[in-house]
């Protein structure tokens, strides 16, 4: 069994849906940093810094657990994009991604008693021109909140989706595939 160390609802849904014993252990995250770094560093910092946090809050408690920890960022040309914070964000995000590729990157660490396995994974993901119509009632309903670049592959942008090049489960929130062979 493995300690998801995530307030994820995404993460936690690819870990049922691949059979995957797991405890989720919510937690609330500063995921504040120099956007200025490259995307693959950016999203990997951020992952230590959630093992960090983690560790600070609960100590020696999981100690002698496998405890997982990820994250997601979108990378729109050279723009990182996280959450979006409000509306107004989220709309710019989308607007960034609409008719235009975008790269999810995606790192977990696997932190186990006599190991630790890190990996990052990216998958492209590209897309027609957004409906501005769609683009409001998605951002009105709310949904696009607690994804990174407001993206949300199993809804609003599903229909959108032209190709991707490389793991869906990536573009949701964790590599599962990768995952699975240090299990």
């Amino acid at each position: 069994m493995i300690i998801l160390a995530s307030s994820s609802v995404s993460r936690a849904e690819l870990l049922k849906k691949e059979k995957i014993d797991f405890k989720q252990v919510e937690f609330n995250y500063n995921e504040n940093l120099d956007k200025s770094l490259p995307a693959s560093i950016y999203v990997q910092k951020i992952v230590l810094e959630k093992e960090r946090q983690f560790y600070a809050k609960f100590q020696a408690k999981f100690q002698n657990d496998n405890v997982l920890f990820a994250d997601s960022i979108v990378r729109a040309g050279e723009t990182i994009l996280t959450k979006a914070h409000t509306k107004e964000e989220a709309y710019e995000m989308l607007i960034l991604q609409s008719g235009n590729s975008v790269d999810i990157l995606s790192a977990f660490l696997l932190k186990a008693p006599q190991k630790r396995i890190f990996s990052l994974s990216k998958t492209t993901l590209f897309f027609k021109e957004f409906d501005e119509k769609q683009i409001k009632a998605y951002i009105q309903s709310g949904l696009y909140k607690g994804k990174a670049g407001a993206i949300m592959c199993e809804g609003f942008h599903k229909n959108y989706i032209i190709q991707h090049n490389g793991n869906l489960n990536t573009a949701l929130g964790l590599d599962t595939n990768t995952l699975k062979t240090y299990l």
